[in-house]
Formats: structure tokens, sequence, C-alpha cells
């Protein structure tokens, strides 16, 4: 098999037909890039053929093949210009600004808060955010519009599930592994983000998606970054980063590394009311949890560029040491201290991607992670009774990406996809109980192996002014563990648009979502004498069926319906054991869950020193688990979430942000969660001609986000009061360096020398 799909790998990167793009770079004569000036493709017989706008270094690109074309350029604040050309580098097309004499007449213009390009929504994150408190690229995303962050993920409000790309290119890292590299990736190192609801195949991840496009230097410069952050967040901890750029017109190489203090504390005052045997024990205990380790991020990447040929290679590195977890629990029941030491936690990723003039992108992945850790609980029951457990634990993983896709433009803006991907992980993993346990479960050592391999076909049609779509239908075959499995993906996006002020947009997904490796081996671990953690074995992957609609009007009101389904969703939650005293978390696929709602997206900015952006959102959820121990669960209800972003700008280079979220009560399986809600404020200050930025924020000042959890469905009967020391402050100070650009110098005439 995997010979089979290497050979079909190579034949399809060798078959891929020729496609000539059409570029070309608008400029001032005054000097500089002229950005968003809309470029009009014309036949030689004045037909149109297309329209673009220009990026933030002046630059263009279409999808077409003409012998001969021409140009006209459009922009506010020059004199139009049209050229005519016979080769697809259109050059430098240089425009002269307009001068116009208003008197005391003042014009003001607004940049648009979203553009939709090719179905997807684009966002410049750097002006999105320009004024409020983010300190790298991972909390910018955070900050834009419909996006949150939810226990140490992103998510974005329609979608069941969210993925995060860099460059368009998959990766084969966890989404925590590649949130710390987000976290070292400055935010002036970002074009523009792209927000997708259903990501085209070409993305290969499936569902909705973020895909953060970073820039492109074609000078030679010399930037960088160094900064560091204080955070309090029940201890004191921080971090510290560094970040160097150096470009040429055909190279470029940038390197990073932060090193940074983590800790995570949770206090959980638990009730529970165990029946056994029809006898009600009140079970009462307090819960201490403290997590702290060093997280040591790397990466380096390289990245050539030759006119319309671009080869990039990155390797980046996460390693922990000094994790340890800590767990003290006592009450009328048991009194239990569980000690959890990491002994390695390491990750390595190396990365090689190739995009050709001839519409050919091409690329491979690999990953290596290794995680070892000991476990040493002691437990004291107040019946008298005393056990002790030792364990041993440990995974090992290897995972493998190569993709490769073809793309043809054809006239009047019709476009042909078609594409590879294949994905190999190989996981083991081991837990291993002491000789000296008397606490024991059952010792693992079990290995999985996962095939995924993918092809699809894909049409469809681009217009600025009208009707945009795109059809794709994917076909994956998948095998882990000798078991195999086919099956169709179809996947749709609709764009209408007749003026920028009117947008409709629409898409349509179907994907599979995937469990962790380590959720389906057989095993048990303790969490303390009364609380168990159990895996699945045989869990099973679910399928989700998504659908959104969203209406975007004058560039900046988003107004949106969605509806999610997904069948054999696989969620933990908790469960009063029937035949001993014992809670148990686990993973179980349940029969359905179903979202659908609508939202609204409503910024403001009544004086220019003041803007502010709401998010309003009403969901309807059912769900259903028939097979859920010996109880299961049936379950509908409507939650509402509400949110407000403010931003005060006092003079240019000092604002103050104050923001505030709030979330009725929901239900989870047989949890109700209650009102969750959140109230945060932050400076930032400019210095050294904006190089400089020191920035504070107070993260969650009542520590309300977390709500209380309560069960009683069913003779399950339990209360959480949840107290996550979400609450944090923290202090960070930037300072950019370079900007370095080397001096153009006029070139000497020598055709009149020389014999």
């Amino acid at each position: 098999m995997n010979r089979t799909l290497l050979t079909l790998f190579l034949l399809f990167c060798t078959v891929a037909v020729s496609a000539q793009n059409i570029t070309g770079r608008v400029e001032s004569r005054e000097g500089g890039a002229v950005a968003d000036a809309n470029v009009v493709l014309l036949s030689k017989d004045s037909l149109l053929l297309d329209v673009m706008v220009t990026d933030a270094q002046g630059k263009f690109s279409f999808e077409h093949k003409a012998d001969t074309f021409r140009l006209v350029v459009h922009h506010l604040a020059f004199r139009p210009r049209e050229v005519a050309c016979t080769s697809g580098n259109a050059g430098c097309i240089l425009l002269e600004p307009i001068d116009v004499a208003l008197g005391d007449i003042v014009v003001k213009g607004e940049r648009p808060l979203v553009k939709v390009e090719d179905g997807k929504l684009s966002y410049d994150l750097r002006h999105l955010v320009k004024d409020k408190v983010a300190n790298n690229t991972y909390e910018a995303l955070a900050k834009l519009p419909g996006v949150s962050e939810d226990n140490g993920k992103l998510t974005l409000v329609g979608a069941s599930s969210l993925s995060v790309i860099i460059n368009g290119k998959p990766t084969t890292m966890t989404a925590e592994q590649f949130n710390f590299l987000l976290k070292t990736t400055p935010v002036d190192r970002v074009e523009k983000v792209e927000v997708m609801y259903s990501a085209p195949p070409e993305y290969h991840v499936r569902g909705a998606a973020i895909n953060v496009v970073l820039k492109k230097d074609t000078q030679y410069s010399l930037q960088g970054e160094v900064g560091g952050t204080y955070r309090n967040k029940f201890y004191s901890e921080g971090e510290a980063h560094a970040f160097l750029r150096v470009t040429s017109p055909k190279h470029a190489f940038d390197i990073m590394y932060s090193a940074d203090r983590v800790s995570d504390v949770q206090d959980i005052d638990m009730v529970s009311l165990h029946t056994l045997n029809g006898v009600v024990h009140d079970i009462r205990q307090l819960q201490k949890i403290r997590n702290t380790a060093w997280v040591h991020n790397t990466r380096a990447s390289y990245e050539y560029n030759s006119g319309k040929n671009n080869i990039a290679a990155s390797y980046s590195r996460l390693y922990r040491h000094d994790h340890e977890g800590f767990s003290h629990s006592s009450g009328n029941f048991q009194v239990s201290d569980n000690h959890k030491k990491v002994n390695s936690d390491d990750m390595h990723n190396f990365s090689l991607s190739a995009k050709l003039g001839i519409g050919l992108s091409a690329g491979a992945d690999y990953t290596m992670y290794k995680n070892t850790a000991t476990q040493n609980m002691n437990v004291s029951y107040l019946s008298g009774s005393e056990l002790q457990m030792e364990q041993d634990a440990g995974q090992k993983v290897r995972a493998f990406n190569a993709y490769a896709d073809q793309k043809h433009a054809f006239g009047k803006g019709w476009t042909l996809g078609y594409g590879l991907s294949y994905r190999n992980s190989e996981s083991e993993d081991y837990q291993i109980y002491s000789a000296e346990s008397t606490l024991k479960g059952s010792d693992v050592n079990s290995s999985l192996s996962e095939h995924t391999a993918i092809g699809y076909l894909s049409v469809g049609k681009q217009s600025m002014m009208g009707l945009s779509f795109s059809l794709s239908a994917s076909l994956e075959y998948y095998r882990v563990n000798g078991r195999e499995r086919w099956t169709l993906y179809p996947q749709g996006s609709l764009t209408f648009m007749r003026n920028p002020n009117h947008i409709w947009q629409g898409t349509l997904n179907v994907q599979t979502l995937y469990p962790s490796y380590w959720q389906m081996q057989e095993g048990v671990s303790y969490i303390d004498g009364y609380a168990e953690l159990h895996n699945t074995p045989g869990l099973e992957p679910s399928k989700l069926y998504s659908f959104n609609a969203n209406y975007i009007f004058k560039q900046k009101y988003v107004f949106g319906a969605f509806m999610n389904y997904v069948n054999k969703m696989f969620a933990q939650t908790m469960y009063q054991c029937s035949d001993r005293l014992a809670l148990i978390y686990q993973t179980h696929n349940w029969d359905y869950i179903s979202q659908s709602g609508v939202l609204a997206v409503i910024p403001c900015s009544p004086v220019e020193w003041f803007n502010t952006r709401a998010m309003l959102m009403g969901i309807h959820v059912a769900q259903r688990c028939d097979n859920f121990f010996d109880i299961g669960f049936k379950d509908r209800s409507i939650i509402g979430v509400f949110s407000l972003d403010n931003t005060f700008k006092v003079g240019k280079d000092l604002s103050f942000e104050l923001n505030g979220f709030v979330q009725t009560p929901a239900t989870q399986g047989t949890f109700k969660m209650e009102t969750m809600w959140r109230v945060s404020a932050g400076a930032k200050w400019n210095f050294a001609k904006g190089k400089g930025t020191l920035s504070c924020f107070y993260n969650d000042i009542f520590n309300s986000t977390i709500g209380d959890m309560k069960m009683n469905y069913k003779g399950q009967n339990l209360l959480n009061r949840n107290d996550f020391h979400s609450r944090n402050f923290t202090l960070s100070v930037a300072y950019r360096f370079g900007g370095y650009k080397q001096k153009e110098s006029k070139e000497v005439d020598t055709s009149r020398f020389g014999h």
C-alpha cells in the first residue's frame, strides 16, 4: 500500500500541466508600494477577464493564459493607468498621485473590517489588533470576530471544529504544539488571515479553518523582535522570546526561540451523593490540582523565491522539562496525594514544501514525539484501609504526511483542481504498574498504526462581482490496525456579490473527527482514591455535517446562520459507578449532537477615539446517547452568548481595552453548566516611534469564566464547585528592531564604453 501511494504521488507530480500566471507590482512614482489598488485584466478585445486587488506589497497575480492583454489600475489617491502587455510578467506599474486642493474639507476613509477573497473571509490581522493587547499571533487570532479561546484552543462560532494552518500547509503537529508555534510568531510577520467555514480540499484539512498567511519579502532587509512577559496566575511565571528574519530578493531565513514557565491551578469542591445498593453515600472532598513546567520552543525556516517558484523548509522543536503535576484530595471519604513527574516530553517537526509556477504544490511533513512519565499515589480511606500505586507510562509517535496539488485556470474565472495526500501515524503506548502497587489497573503495552490516503477533484468559478462557487469531492481510504474504510466527502461553497456592500456566502461540508491515540487504547488511570480515568478501546471516529450561511454588509457587519450535526460524537463525561464507590471519567460515542443557531457581529465607531464590537449568538442544542453505561440520556436546550469588546484611544500611542462575555446555562451530557461570564481589561503603549510596545492585561477579573457543574439525572447526583483560577495578570514588553532595506543605486550607463 505504501509503495503504491508513493508511486502515485511521484507520478502525479510529473504529469502536472503548465498554466501561465500574470503577475506584477503597483508602486507610486514617489516611492513605495500601493496596496488595495484595483487591477482590471482585459483581453486584447477589451473583454473583462478578471479583477484583482493588490496586497500590502503592491503585488497582484492572475491565473490566466493570455498572449496579449491589457491592465487597468485604479486607486482613489492616484491617477488611473492603463498598460498593454505581451508577457506574463507585467513588471512594475507606476502611478501618479492626485493633487486635489479641498480647502478646509477633510475626507475620511474607513478600512474594511473583512473582505471576501475566493470564498474566504480575509482580515488584515495587524490592522485589526493594532490598538488591542495582542502580543503574538495566537492572541491576535483570538480577537478575530467570532473567534475565542476555550480551554487552551481556538474556536469559531458556528463551527464544531476549527483547524489553524500556516500558508495553507498541513502539519502533523498536535493542536497544542501548533499553538505554541503561533505564540512565538510576531503579529508583524502576518500579512493576512483567511477564515473559512469549509476549507477547500487543497488545504488538506476539513471543516472550518483559519489560514495564517505570512509575509513574503522581496527586498534586502533585516528585522527582528525581542520581548518578555510576566504573568501572575496564582503563581508568578513568565516568558521570553526572540525572533530574527533576514531576507533578499530570492532568499529568506528566520529563527525564533521562546522559553516559557507555565502553570495550571484548579480547585474543585465536590459533593457527590452516590447511590450504591439503595444507600446514598454523602461523599465530600476538596481537590487541589497544580501543574508546572518549562516549555522551550524553537523554529527555523528557509524560503527560496524565484519568480513563480517557491521552496520552503522548516524545523520546529517543542521541549518541556521540570514538568510535574500534584494533586491533593481531602474529605470525608478519602485523603490522597498524587504526584506525576514527566521525565521526557519532546517533539521534533520537519517540513518541506514547494510551489511551482505551473500550478503544482507539493510538500511533506514529519513529526517525532516522545513522552515518558512516572506516577505515585497514596490513598488513605477514612474506613482505615490504605492503598498505594506506582506507575510508569509513555508514548512514542511517528507521523508522516505528504501531499501534491495541481490547479489550472481557464477563461472567465473557471478553475480545475485535483490532488493526493497520504498520512501515516505509528503510535506506541505503555502503562505499567509496579509490583509494589496495591491499587492496580491493567498494564498496557500496545501500538496503533493508522493510514489515511485521500484523492480529490474540485471545480470552481471566481468572479469579483457576481456569483462565485467551488465544488469538490474527496475519496478517503482509512485503515487503523487492520480495519479499513472508504468514505466520500462532498464539499461546496458559494459567494454572491453584486457590490462590496452586499456579500452573501454559504458553505456545506462533511468531515470525519478522530479521537486521540491514547483514548483508543485500553487502560485505567487514577486521579485520586475516588475518581478514575478510563480509556475506551474501540472508540469510533465521528462524522460531522455542517452548513453555514453569512451575509456581510458594508464589509463590516456579519450576520450568519449555521447548523452542525455530529453522528457518533465522542465526548468525555462522568458517571457514579453502580457497583462500587468510584467516579468514572470516560469518553463514549454518543448517538448524535446537533447545534443550530444564528449570530451577528456588529462593529461600531461613533467617535475617532472609541470603537466597539458586539457579538450575539443564539444556539439550539440537541444531544442523545442511549449507550451511556446503564442510564443513557437525551436533552434539548437553548444557549445565548453575548460579548462586547471596547477599545479607547488616548492620543496616538496609548489605548485601553474593556471586554465582557456572558453565556447562559448549558447542558453537556448528564451535566448542567451554570452561567459563565467574564470581564477583562488591558492597556497598550507604543514607544520608540512604534518599535516598542508595553502592554498589560487583566483577564477574567472576577474569576468567573468556569461556572459550577451540576448532575441530577436518573440517580446520578453530583455538584462540582469549580475554581480553575482563570483570573490572571500579564505584563509584556517587546521591541522590534531592524527594518534595514538596501537602497537602490542608479545604474551606470556603459553602453558607449569598450572597443
